[in-house]
């Protein structure tokens, strides 16, 4: 983008702001959803949804400032997935600053790409969030641009980014401590812990009077790691991920138990996970190896960077950083390997959803052998090939071809790395209740399911946006 271009996007998105003015009465009782792009005309902060429930791009617009809370990749059936390929809207390039939750992809993930259009802003985010992220975005980089070299029924395909992308978006980091308040043109930033992933938070930002609370997936109280959630703040508006369901207390046996299964058949197991996130994984292969539930297998780490995530988290241990229990910790198996092996042996790697990444070839190779096996962790978005696979298909489309799925798969459910419905209703109803709650991040079942809990038991206005949909704080 040129910087004729560059300055001028503001007097465009002005224009377009006066031209188009549109609102509708709000189903709840004192509230106006606006539609349109007149937010300077209103003198509350105008809140737009940038993807609705399935995406964590939140727009915060005060007549002083725009900031973009999350800038996560779409994740979901090939016509979502294919968002992530196309650029940004207008109102992004018009940001003052971005605010990342998390470094996961759901969070972060679209940063690189927005820097490599133009924007040049400065991005506020924890100090274990910005320890990770180039760790996540070099890996997805990475993965991205391997995918771009293979066949693509559209024609030659283009990465989202690249790694000097990654770069220039990670320079663009400005770290803030949990607790500390952040002066901002207009407003004003607080993170507070919300569990789950290394320096993952809760956002509560004030502008004109009134403040807004951003909370990501929140952390189960029984994190093997961290440490539960600060209590939410007040707020006039709660913007919450809906919860998936709690974990099983028994998903190690049943980890055991699959790979067990495989290597008694002669062979081995591939297991989807992100580089942030596979920590606990492979403390749970070490544990159950050391407690002689498996037998001691070749463990192949098949990330660029997941070594470097390992690292990470070691290091805030090393530090004793507040957000980790003291009892917590990070363990590698013994026989970790680099390439793939021609024994039984476990294979870990991204993308978490499988529809990127270096998985793809080792699913490639394994699926049709009955053989193998394949575990798949957690509730993965529909549409994702990893939901697809949970969900017993038996071809799958990859790179063109499909792969006929003759391997055992297992779909384990939630890692019990996360708060469950329950955990997740009991922090959000421990402060008074905000004037209205929007469920956001999650599939259009439990984000419903979770928002009418909200009305039936806490007796809360609470509400799953639409994508775009826009409203007034």
């Amino acid at each position: 983008m040129s910087d004729a271009q560059q300055g001028s996007r503001p007097a465009a998105l002005s224009a377009a702001r006066r031209a188009s003015v549109r609102y509708r009465t709000s189903p709840w009782p004192g509230r106006l959803h606006v539609t349109g792009h007149q937010a300077a005309l209103y003198p509350d902060p105008v809140l737009t949804f940038l993807g609705g429930a399935g995406c964590a791009r939140c727009l915060l617009e005060t007549p002083a400032s725009k900031l973009l809370v999350g800038c996560g990749l779409f994740a979901g059936p090939d016509a979502l997935w294919r968002r992530n390929f196309s650029p940004g809207p207008d109102e992004l390039h018009a940001l003052d600053a971005v605010v990342l939750p998390s470094a996961g992809l759901g969070h972060a993930g679209f940063l690189p790409q927005l820097v490599a259009e133009g924007w040049h802003g400065p991005v506020f985010a924890t100090p274990g969030t910005a320890a990770l992220l180039p760790v996540v975005l070099a890996d997805a980089a990475k993965q991205f641009e391997e995918d771009s070299a293979r066949w693509c029924p559209s024609g030659p395909a283009v990465p989202p980014f690249r790694a000097e992308d990654v770069a220039r978006a990670v320079a663009l980091v400005r770290p803030v401590e949990f607790g500390t308040l952040r002066q901002l043109d207009g407003a004003a930033l607080e993170f507070g812990r919300s569990g789950g992933r290394l320096g993952a938070a809760w956002v509560r930002i004030r502008a004109g009077g009134r403040s807004v609370v951003f909370a990501g997936p929140l952390g189960a109280a029984g994190h093997p790691l961290l440490r539960p959630p600060d209590p939410r703040p007040r707020s006039d508006v709660l913007v919450l991920a809906a919860p998936q369901p709690p974990g099983d207390s028994h998903l190690p046996g049943r980890f055991a138990a699959a790979v067990h299964r495989a290597v008694r058949r002669g062979g081995s197991v591939v297991v989807p996970a992100a580089a942030a996130g596979a920590e606990l994984l492979l403390t749970m292969v070490r544990d159950l190896t050391d407690a002689q539930q498996i037998p001691p297998l070749p463990v192949l780490l098949d990330s660029p960077a997941g070594l470097a995530g390992i690292e990470v988290h070691r290091r805030a241990l090393a530090e004793r950083w507040p957000e980790l229990r003291q009892d917590g910790r990070v363990g590698l198996p013994d026989r970790l390997i680099e390439q793939v092996p021609d024994r039984p042996s476990i294979i870990v790697a991204g993308l978490a959803t499988a529809d990127s990444g270096r998985v793809l070839g080792h699913l490639t190779r394994m699926l049709p052998d009955p053989r193998n096996g394949v575990v798949v962790l957690g509730h993965p978005e529909p549409g994702t090939r990893a939901a697809q696979l949970a969900d017993g298909v038996r071809q799958l489309k990859i790179h063109g071809h499909y792969v006929p799925v003759r391997a055992e798969v297992t779909a384990l459910g939630a890692t019990g790395e996360f708060a469950g419905p329950g955990e997740a209703l009991a922090w959000a109803s421990a402060t008074p209740a905000p004037e209205t709650a929007f469920v956001v991040e999650g599939e259009p079942v439990p984000a419903h399911a979770f928002a009418k809990a909200l009305r039936a038991e806490a007796g809360w206005c609470a509400v799953v946006p639409e994508d775009g949909e826009r409203v007034l704080c």
